[in-house]
């Protein structure tokens, strides 16, 4: 059919997705402690990829690869870079817009400039603080303000890229992670009725500061987690740009507050759940109008955060917390049931990637997707055909370069010719790394000869006459630490 939005039997999509959140911290994929019922139901009900692979593990590239099925040299960035003009397309939106969806999204963005709606019809925007080109305010910034809470915004004292601990000073109802779900509530509520709707819900947590409503808080406060992963190659073989972020980061004040990563790491737990709640509450709402079987479903998050694994934070390589993303696909009741798709256990291997989102989304509502999409549909693997897949999935952050076939990841760090590979399926958190041992040098060459093939496809001089070329960078370390990002407000 041409026309899918005038079919009534075509699905609704809801596309969430969050900031930060790593795809171990899931109760589905294995977390002994943080409680995500309502995300694990999805889970359920679809497939969990649990080797999704972020190929530029930062926030503004990563989201604009989820938006068009582009991966990174199609998007023109591999690191954060704010003032970048969107101009590349066509973009999910814009697709699913000219199809005749209602297309409507509440929460984080991240474009440029800050009110391009990249194809929504209409957007209420969370840009956590940022002021960019001209905009004085965004739309929960201006919610604040109309319930008399604009002053208490950043009163927890702590800044956009800082861990710690504070509780939120707001009432749980105006939250940013409360207001994102009420928005597209709203938008429920008030669609057209005879047109399909396409609602891309886009939380702003657990990304820090770690602020969470006192009562989520509680839940985890008298709990202790897990000791953060340590690898036996941290104290021989710690990269340059890590040993910049723990400076950046303050990391070396942390290892002396063993109190302050616990609090972090609940506080972080607490913003899952509360984001949990609020998936729960947005799927009532819509099982309520009679929506949620014919609704299509993506739960991911743009990258993860390393929360002191390795002597590591933030996130901008390819070791687990970073690049280790959730990835779950919950397709409509009918299309299931249409299509034969079977319940099964998750999916272990596959190495889909943030470019794989828009072309399953179109494929999922029967609509074309675009020649420029590099990005493969999972639809065949969701019905059992896993070897229409592309065999691994390559990614770069800044001086790291990334190759994930599900089953083994190669890192390597161009800047200083450093070479990991781990075995994902017996050593998921990165412990050893196996680019020396005897046993494994076929496994590492033959990743090495697909990132070398990937740079070469895409004239990145990192590759030159078919060997991988080492390009010095500074990481500057003098004044790592004394140019921290912790408190970013006034930043434009």
């Amino acid at each position: 059919m041409t026309d899918p939005a005038k079919d009534p039997e075509s699905p609704n999509v809801l596309f969430i997705c969050c900031d930060h959140l790593r795809s171990d911290w899931l109760g589905v994929n294995g977390h002994p402690i943080v409680m995500t019922p309502q995300i694990d139901e999805l889970a359920y009900e679809g497939r969990s990829f649990t080797q999704a692979f972020s190929e530029v593990p930062v926030c503004v590239p990563a989201r604009r690869i989820m938006m068009t099925g582009r991966g990174r040299y199609g998007i023109h960035m591999n690191h954060n870079v704010d003032g970048q003009p969107f101009t590349e397309g066509p973009k999910l939106a814009e697709v699913m817009t000219a199809a005749g969806y209602q297309t409507f999204a509440s929460g984080k963005l991240h474009t440029c400039p800050q009110r391009n709606r990249i194809g929504f019809e209409d957007v209420r925007l969370n840009e956590e603080g940022r002021r960019q080109g001209g905009m004085l305010k965004d739309d929960y910034e201006a919610f604040l303000d109309d319930h008399g809470y604009g002053h208490l915004a950043y009163s927890h004292g702590l800044g956009n890229n800082q861990y710690g601990l504070r509780m939120s000073p707001l009432p749980e109802p105006f939250t940013t992670t409360h207001w994102t779900a009420q928005r597209a509530m709203e938008f429920i509520d008030r669609r057209d009725p005879t047109r399909p709707f396409f609602l891309h819900v886009s939380f702003d947590k657990p990304h820090p500061p770690i602020t969470p409503p006192e009562s989520y808080y509680d839940l985890y406060r008298d709990v202790t987690f897990p000791e953060p992963a340590r690898g036996d190659w941290v104290d021989a073989k710690l990269p340059v740009s890590v040993r910049r972020k723990q400076l950046h980061n303050n990391f070396d004040d942390w290892r002396d507050h063993p109190l302050m990563i616990q609090q972090s790491l609940r506080g972080f737990a607490a913003l899952i759940t509360h984001i949990d709640s609020m998936v729960g509450v947005l799927l009532g709402h819509l099982r309520e109008h009679g929506l949620l079987d014919n609704t299509s479903i993506i739960f991911t998050s743009d990258h993860g955060d390393h929360l002191f694994d390795h002597g590591n934070l933030a996130k901008g390589d390819f070791f687990r917390g970073s690049t280790n993303v959730p990835f779950i696909v919950r397709p409509s009741r009918p299309w299931a049931r249409a299509a034969g798709f079977a319940f099964s256990e998750a999916d272990t291997t596959t190495p889909v990637g943030h470019q794989d989102i828009m072309p399953t989304l179109l494929d999922l509502c029967g609509l074309q997707i675009p020649e420029s999409v590099e990005g493969q549909s999972l639809v065949p693997t969701l019905l059992g055909e896993s070897a229409a897949f592309r065999p691994y999935t390559c990614g770069n952050c800044g001086t790291a370069f990334g190759v994930s076939d599900g089953r083994t990841k190669y890192q390597w760090f161009g800047d200083e010719d450093l070479h990991f590979l781990f075995d994902l399926q017996n050593d998921p958190n990165d412990l050893h790394d196996l680019s020396t041992d005897p046993a494994w040098q076929d496994a590492l060459g033959r990743q090495q000869q697909r990132l070398i093939d990937w740079l070469t496809a895409n004239d990145d001089p990192h590759a030159l006459d078919g060997r991988l070329n080492p390009i010095p960078a500074d990481a500057n370390l003098d004044l790592a630490r004394a140019t921290s990002s912790w408190n970013n407000r006034g930043r434009h």
